[in-house]
């Protein structure tokens, strides 16, 4: 038992650090569900003020994909300290804004801090905690990774109705400054930096990729319009991507060892987190549109109503990864997986005929499942290796960088290909009212998310299957 010994200041350094994460990526729903407001202050349009998201996800995918080079280059406490900082200056400079195009920057430098501090907490997790007590700590990763989008539309419901969308911001400042006083205080390094090259063509390569393809993704609505740019973007974002895989296989210090991908279960797990973060995500875009716009819900009363599901999602994270811990992983991320399939049917079946009850009781069976799978599979995904169960710490950074990449990437993929199918149906002249509309668009879209989670589960059980296999 000694050996899975967790010190007080080591689990309070993951608390700061998951901490930063839970400001990151609770502001990208929240903000979300503020949008009305913000553009009747600054008198923009939709497809303005859904930069605020696009921008701040743009910045994140291209940063995130460094965090595995900025770990071995940089003290874990600067980058903590550099991440909160830039995240302060971002939210007060959000706070205030005096009109839009100083707001759009806030996010985009808040973007900046969230990139590079989400990865922290899990690369502690990884390199820090007992192998023993990896589960329940990345349990209360996930409880923050999954919690916090899910409860953004909560907490901007609420915020935004009875105080106004600044404040969504002003009661983020004191958590991040106690969160940086917090983690200046308790984060060790383990090790010593190392003066690893810049691998300039790599950065350039994995930037282009990520521009192209969020900025691809967040515009698809636009394609019947706009088709040959929309190709063009596309093709320049896959290219990239190929030219970065290559460089990489022959540089001697990559930004990410494509090696790692020779892992089958590796792949399967990964592939399988980026759609459950898709899914939930997806879903966390179409119940409040449905609520407001169908049910004619207030965004408070629509928050309110998706706070129990929220609320047991994170819950699951850290329960779920003790029992990983317990009894092991196969059954606990089955479960999840499997129920979080059930609830995402049971959106697209019921999906033309909705009511508040439905939603309350089918998200609440949604967000256990996600709690239960999302924290699991990472644990899984970063740890299992053919022939030996522990990857190499080396591994593991590379290993966490492609989870939290895809991670970020998964949330623009998903919300964007679902407001497309909510766009396009409300779109149609076809005698039906908004509402109906949106209704079929929504269901549209519930769809979508469940093709998502079937691949999801047969991924799932092929990772397992041929790790048992080997």
């Amino acid at each position: 038992m000694e050996e899975n010994y967790v010190p007080t200041k080591l689990s309070l350094s993951v608390v700061a650090s998951c901490l930063v994460s839970f400001c990151g990526l609770i502001t990208e729903t929240a903000t979300n569900i503020a949008f009305p407001a913000v553009m009747k202050t600054f008198s923009v349009s939709t497809g303005t003020v859904q930069w605020l998201t696009t921008g701040n996800l743009l910045v994140v995918a291209m940063i995130t994909p460094l965090s595995a080079f900025l770990q071995r280059r940089f003290k874990l406490r600067h980058l903590l300290l550099f991440a909160t900082l830039c995240f302060i200056i971002g939210t007060v400079m959000a706070a205030v804004s005096p009109n839009f195009a100083i707001l759009l920057l806030a996010r985009l430098v808040q973007g900046v801090g969230t990139g590079v501090g989400v990865p922290i907490a899990f690369c502690i997790i990884l390199e820090q905690i007992p192998f023993g007590k990896v589960g329940t700590y990345m349990g209360y990763g996930a409880l923050v990774s999954a919690a916090a989008p899910a409860l953004g539309p909560t907490y901007g419901g609420i915020v935004n109705q009875t105080l106004g969308w600044r404040f969504i911001f002003m009661i983020l400042i004191p958590v991040l400054l106690f969160t940086l006083i917090l983690g200046l205080c308790t984060i060790e390094e383990n090790r010593q930096p190392e003066k690893v090259p810049v691998d300039m063509p790599g950065i350039i390569l994995i930037m282009l990729t990520f521009l192209c393809l969020v900025y691809g993704f967040a515009n698809i609505g636009s394609f019947g319009a706009q088709p040959l740019g929309e190709i063009v973007v596309f093709v320049v974002g896959i290219a990239a991507l190929l030219l970065f895989a290559k460089h990489c296989a022959k540089c001697e210090h990559p930004l990410i060892d494509v090696a790692i991908f020779r892992n089958i279960p590796f792949v399967c797990h990964l592939i399988a987190f980026f759609l459950i973060n898709a899914i939930m995500l997806g879903i966390s875009f179409l119940l409040p549109n449905y609520l407001q716009v169908t049910l004619l819900c207030a965004s408070m009363m629509a928050g309110l109503m998706l706070l129990p599901g929220a609320g047991l999602n994170a819950l699951m994270g850290p329960l779920s990864g003790a029992a990983l811990d317990k009894i092991g992983a196969k059954l606990t991320i089955l479960v999840g997986t499997g129920l979080m399939t059930i609830g995402t049917a049971l959106f697209a079946l019921f999906g033309m005929r909705l009511n508040t009850e439905m939603i309350i009781g089918f998200y609440i069976l949604f967000g256990v499942g996600c709690g239960i799978a999302f924290g699991n599979t990472m644990t899984i995904g970063n740890t299992m290796t053919i022939g030996n169960l522990r990857l190499p710490v080396q591994q593991k950074a590379y290993g966490n960088t492609c989870f939290n990449t895809l991670m970020q990437f998964a949330g623009v993929t998903s919300t964007s290909i679902c407001a497309a199918l909510v766009s396009a149906a409300q779109g149609r002249n076809n005698g039906l009212g908004c509402e109906i509309r949106t209704v079929v668009g929504s269901t549209q879209g519930f769809i979508f998310l469940l093709v998502l989670a079937v691949i999801c589960l047969i991924l799932q059980i092929v990772g397992f299957r041929v790790y048992e296999d080997r």
